[in-house]
């Protein structure tokens, strides 16, 4: 009787359930922005995808997947209160916007139900310094996608780099471009100038004139921020004349990128570390226009990290034969890894709080995505 009271109490919620709950589902409790700043960068569609396939392919002894979904409209505070309701109806597993402030005391309201907070995006720094062993983020840190470009950049000829920061995303908009320069430097690069924006900036005259007046002009300029900013920065930088590299994150990993930015010669030399490479018809873009074309309304690589974080924790509770929280945690952990959309093997085994798998990044010839290398970064400063 309880059993169907709690599931007449989540339907109520209008939670979304991917089929009938029983003792041995795998249950994921997602408060992802739906709508606000952060909707671009949703994995939601791309977890319902994947579960929607596992459950359809599932054998008579194999755990069913039930995603719990709901819009914690890129506000943290939802996101902490949605938890909370993922964790009384029985979830594993939760997640809330990608961000410290939403994901701690997620993550420490979780420890007295044994479960884990699994954060698809997540890159920031501070969760890994947390101390917090029933966290998982999906994607590799900050410190990694930094080295990364520096690494490609460094590699393409630039030796003067100016840095554009911002506190408004914490570490990922204000360090992530520090840790960049730490690398360039060690390579052999110079910074030449660091400049402070705003989140939402649609008029970059005053840091456009700031490089301008640098004694010593830069061959790039890296700046981790969202869209349209990014796009509108690169689109007056052109018009000012700058001809130089634009290096970025994950966030340029946006398909209105192009949109934005317009004539196809002004991206050029456009870089950006991401979490996979799409458009160059990779296995991760054929797993998305698959989803697409069956109803699934994809935003694009975030789509992907959603769709590995169902898959590992599907394979993990196989591999354990049991959805207990802590030996699923433990399973998700295992030697070897498990194959990802992302990526063709993801492994939390070394790191326990993020994952070892290739760093692409990709940068545009002709108007169109390519990839300039996947290697794994060996220098990271700031995780050592």
């Amino acid at each position: 009787m309880e059993k169907i009271l709690l599931r007449a109490a989540v339907l109520t919620a209008g939670l979304l359930q991917a089929g009938h709950a029983g003792a041995s589902d795998l249950k994921i409790g997602l408060a992802v922005a739906m709508t606000g700043a952060y909707a671009p960068y949703s994995e939601a569609e791309g977890a319902r995808c994947m579960a929607d396939k596992l459950n359809k392919a599932a054998g008579a002894n194999d755990p069913k997947v039930e995603l719990m979904i709901e819009d914690n409209r890129s506000d943290p505070q939802l996101s902490v209160s949605l938890g909370q309701k993922f964790l009384d109806a029985g979830a594993q597993i939760i997640t809330g916007v990608p961000f410290p402030d939403a994901l701690i005391p997620m993550a420490q309201t979780a420890q007295s139900y044994g479960a884990t907070v699994f954060s698809a995006p997540n890159t920031q720094l501070e969760m890994q310094q947390a101390g917090l062993d029933n966290f998982i983020a999906g994607a590799v840190p900050d410190p990694i996608n930094a080295s990364a470009t520096a690494n490609a950049l460094y590699g393409k000829g630039a030796r003067t780099v100016a840095l554009m920061v911002s506190p408004d995303a914490g570490s990922y908009s204000e360090k992530l471009p520090e840790w960049f320069g730490e690398v360039f430097e060690h390579l052999g690069g110079k910074v030449v100038g660091k400049f402070n924006y705003s989140y939402g900036t649609t008029d970059w005259s005053p840091q456009i004139a700031s490089i301008k007046a640098l004694p010593q002009k830069p061959d790039a300029i890296h700046i981790c921020a969202v869209l349209p900013d990014v796009g509108i920065l690169i689109r007056q930088l052109r018009a000012n004349g700058y001809e130089g590299w634009v290096a970025g994150c994950d966030a340029f990993d946006d398909k209105s990128l192009e949109g934005t930015v317009g004539d196809p010669k002004s991206l050029e030399k456009v870089m950006f570390a991401t979490h996979g490479a799409t458009g160059i018809d990779s296995p991760i873009d054929k797993f998305l226009a698959q989803c697409k074309a069956d109803g699934y309304k994809i935003n694009g690589i975030f789509d992907a990290l959603g769709a590995d974080m169902v898959q590992i924790s599907y394979e993990a509770a196989k591999k354990a034969g049991t959805v207990e929280p802590a030996a699923l945690r433990e399973a998700i952990r295992a030697p070897g890894g498990y194959p990802g959309t992302t990526a063709p093997t993801i492994s939390f085994a070394e790191k326990k709080g993020y994952p070892v798998k290739v760093v692409p990044v990709m940068g545009f010839a002709d108007g169109k995505r390519v990839l300039i290398t996947d290697t794994p970064p060996t220098f990271v400063p700031a995780l050592n």
